[in-house]
Order: C-alpha cells, then structure tokens, then sequence
C-alpha cells in the first residue's frame, strides 16, 4: 500500500505550522523550522545523497548525535527509498564496524561528533573481529561520507542543477510504500550477539497510528525529543510529528535542567522517557515543569514501584509501556487513570496488537490469567523477522506462527492488561540501554587471572541495574581490582555503559549438575 510521502503532504497542508524547534549552533539559540521549510531542507539533502549516488535498495549508515541534520537525513533518504542503518554512537567502533559489515552499509554518513570513530574503523583490521563464528566473506567497500563539510551554499547550488525549482515539492520519491523497509536497527539476542531489526514504513505507520488512538491529539500539541535517534523510541517520535502534524521539539542529548527549561518555554505537552530520565528530572529543582505536561511515556525499563507512587503523588501524567526494537516501540501502555487501580501494570495492547503468555517450554500452551509465561506479541508493528544474511543464518528467528516470541516472562490478569515480571531472564538493563552479560563474561573469561566469571545486574536507584562481575581467579593468580579489571575491558574495546562497576571474588560459583551457571542464584545472592 502507498501512501503521499507524509512531509511533503504536510508541507502542503500546514506549510507554515512548526515542524521543528531545536538548539543552533555554538550558541544554542533556539531555531524553528515550519513545515515548508523543513520540507526545503529535505530537498537540499535529497540532492546531496543522490550526488553521491545513493539510490534505492542502498543500505545507508548514520553515525550521528541528535541534530536537525539527523531528521532531514531521515526524510531525503524516505525519498530517495534508500534503508537507513541506525548506529549507536555509544559502542566502541569495534562494535560498530560489525554492525556495517552484518548490515552490508554501503555509504555511512557521519559528523564532527563521530569522526573520531571513523577514524578508529579504518584502523581496524577485519579479521581480528572478535565475535565468534561470524566471518565476512564479501564485505562491500564502504563510502565514509562527513555531512559536517557540506555547507547550505553548495547545497543550494547542487539542488539549482539538479532540480526545477517548479518541481521542488516533487524532488525525489512522491510516496511511501509502508511494505518497503526503511531501516534496521540493532539490539542484542539472548546469546549476547548483535541482530539486525528490519523495519518497514508500515511498522512505524502503524505504531505511530496505535499510539495516537490511545493518546488523543490537540492542535498544540508538541512532543520533546531528548531520546537518542539511533533508538528506536527515539526514531518514532520523527515519524509521529510528521504523521500527526505536529511540533517536534529536539535536544541534542538528555540533560536534566535543558529538558525541563524546554518543556516550559517551548510548551512541551508530550515526552518520552526512561526511569533513569524521569528519576532525574524529578530530583532537579524545576521538576515542577513536567506538571504542565499532558502526556508522559514511560518505557525502556521497568518503573519501580516506589517512582511509579512518587508521580501519582505529583500528579504527573505518566503511562507505562511495554515494547522493544522488534516492535517499533511500545505495543501496549497503560492509561494515566489505570494506574491506581492496575498498579505495576504495562497496560493493554495498542490497537492492532495481540498478546499472549505462553508456558516457557511449550509455547502451543496458553496460558490462564494470572500465570507466568513467556510473553509473544503480534501486531502490525512487529518485525517479520532478523536481518537474515550468509553471516547469521536466522530464518524467521523469533518469530513462529506470527507470533514474536519475546523471551521477557508475565502475565495477563483477567482484564488482560499486562504485568511483566522480568526482561529476559539474563538481560540487565541500566538508563534504558540494554547489556547482555554473555558478552561481558567472554571478555572477562579471557583476563589471564580469571578461571571463571558470572556477570549479573545490580539493582541501583538511578539507573535501575548496573553491571556486577563475580569472579573466580586462577590458582596461584593476583586479585585483580575494580580498576584493572574496567581497564582490561575497555582495551578489548568493550563500550563504557557495559563495564563492572563493582566486582566480587569467590571461591566458587554455584552450578547445575549439567554444570550451568545459576544465574539466579547469583542474582539474589549479590542483590541482598
């Protein structure tokens, strides 16, 4: 199905309605952008992507921090039907540099924010990747393009040779087909490893119009974006702006006192957030702003019992969701009203979204309300399935039967709201970021001091988890410490946000008779 390219609709529609307020420049003074004018910019960039010969099909990387340039980028390669590969700049460029293999990113865009990275990739020599029983056979030559060099003088002299300025509105793609992918994202499989998230336009057409249905609109409204775009959350709310016709306010990164100032001077009415964003905000002394907002999404972890009560006592609007990458953002959310009555709960599913718990060992057995299951989702929204390359055969992995097997564990109580009870038995989550400790141990396995290693979440106020490292050292081996061993981690080009933050040294670490780590047991062990 296709549908008129849902900017250029708008520039037409509400052409001199805001699209976009942001922070310019060195001098952080506040820009906007109508829609027409945003609409403009997209042409200048649709001009530059096709000058450097990115057509449809190509596989594009963005390796950038949040920036107007990011949101034009976004829109000229919808019209250009190129794919966009979302790269978190927070990963090493080890880490990275798999992803854009994995990917097969022919072009990667960057910046002044991100060029030091680039210049750690062509530093690295591929063959010394070390995640295992991956290999690259045909990696594709990459095109390193920094948009930071183009300025908007050779933007407009490229856009007058290469477009009728009669045509403007009209340069590049005039529709979108909501069954073409439009980007793929990457989050981490239970085993540790990275796989790729395809999305199509109609993933984000349907969550976008899903969550509208439970979240109503006002012609005022104007939702704040602090969420890093590489992210999925962060990336819905592009698309909403634009398929709702509404403000977007953009920060270049979450910072407490600039989201609360932008909230009241921009008149903010919706945001989205993390625990660990919220549990900021409301201990910064202009807390008091969020009051005036109308909507607060609540999702990437799960809200504490004891955060949840604080804002009800505040009178704070907030909705807790439940989603992932694989659904392109939240599939079901609880009301503001609910709370009181449905506490801990996630919600319902949105509209055009199914659940159902299943038992853990047999997933053809439902499971009644009330009983823990692993949770599978359906919708319009979810993912037909993982980036499937020669590297990682995946045929349908995680899919099976239509349902999206999610591995977190539930339940449905008799109204059939949901209430999750852990995100994935392993994951450790920490400022909404995920962290697989599988990984964590490998490296940890591979310090000439460690004979064993357990690497579980701590539970921490602020950032709801942070990484913990149990160790068992070699016979006859020094003790390492806390520095040395977040050191020996980061030198094996593991990122910041997954490091140890505390360490414990054992003796021993308990086992099944199978020889298998007890998590578990661990977990609540160092959690007490």
């Amino acid at each position: 199905m296709k549908f008129p390219n849902w900017l250029s609709q708008r520039a037409v529609q509400k052409k001199e309605a805001i699209a976009l307020s942001f922070r310019d420049g060195v001098n952080l003074t506040a820009s906007t952008w109508t829609y027409a004018q945003l609409e403009e910019e997209v042409n200048l960039w649709v001009a530059q992507l096709q000058a450097w010969g990115i057509r449809s099909g190509d596989r594009v990387g963005l390796l950038l921090a949040n920036q107007p340039r990011y949101i034009t980028l976004v829109h000229a390669m919808t019209r250009c039907e190129a794919v966009a590969v979302f790269l978190n700049i927070r990963l090493t460029a080890k880490e990275i540099n798999w992803q854009i293999e994995d990917s097969q990113v022919g072009y990667l865009l960057y910046d002044e924010f991100t060029r030091s990275t680039i210049q750690e990739f062509k530093n690295l020599e591929f063959e010394n990747l070390e995640f295992e029983n991956l290999e690259f056979k045909n990696p594709i030559e990459v095109s390193y393009l920094d948009i930071s060099e183009i300025d908007y003088s050779s933007l407009n002299s490229l856009f007058r040779d290469r477009c009728n300025p009669l045509e403007k509105r009209q340069f590049g793609s005039e529709s979108i087909n909501l069954e073409n992918l439009q980007g793929i994202f990457y989050t981490s499989g239970t085993t540790g490893k990275p796989k790729g998230v395809p999305l199509t336009y109609g993933n984000h057409f349907h969550s976008a119009i899903a969550s509208v249905l439970n979240l109503g609109l006002q012609s005022d409204d104007n939702w704040l974006l602090c969420m890093p775009m590489f992210h999925v959350g962060g990336l819905a709310i592009v698309w909403r702006s634009a398929i709702y016709g509404i403000k977007l306010t953009l920060l270049p990164k979450f910072d407490e006192r600039d989201v609360l100032e932008a909230i009241a001077s921009e008149r903010v009415t919706l945001i989205s957030l993390v625990p660990t964003m919220l549990t900021r905000l409301l201990e910064h002394s202009l807390w008091q702003n969020l009051q005036q907002l109308r909507g607060l999404l609540l999702g990437g972890a799960p809200a504490s019992p004891e955060l949840i009560a604080r804002c009800q006592q505040l009178n704070l609007p907030i909705m807790p969701t439940y989603g992932m990458t694989e659904t392109a953002s939240q599939i079901t959310t609880l009301r503001t009203e609910e709370i009181a009555l449905k506490q801990g709960s996630s919600g319902l599913p949105l509209l055009g979204n199914s659940l159902r718990i299943v038992d853990i060992d047999d997933a053809q057995r439902e499971l009644p309300s009330g009983e823990i299951g692993q949770i599978l989702v359906q919708g319009a929204s979810v993912m037909s399935g993982y980036l499937q390359t020669d590297r990682l055969q995946a045929q349908s992995q995680g899919i099976a039967d239509g349902w999206l097997h999610t591995g977190d564990m539930g339940y449905l109580d008799r109204d059939g709201y949901l209430y999750v009870v852990s995100r994935r038995s392993d994951l450790i989550i920490s400022g909404g970021e995920n962290i697989y400790p599988t990984e964590i141990e490998a490296i940890l396995l591979s310090h000439p001091a460690i004979a064993e290693a357990c690497v579980v979440g701590i539970v921490d106020r602020e950032w709801g988890e942070f990484v913990a490292a149990i160790l068992v050292t070699n016979h006859n081996s020094h003790q390492p410490t806390l520095t040395e061993i977040r050191d020996f981690c980061e030198q094996k080009s593991l990122a910041r946000y997954k490091l140890p933050k505390e360490i414990y040294v054992w003796k021993s670490l308990p086992k099944t008779a199978s020889g298998k780590l007890l998590r578990q047991q661990i977990r609540n062990q160092i959690n007490t």
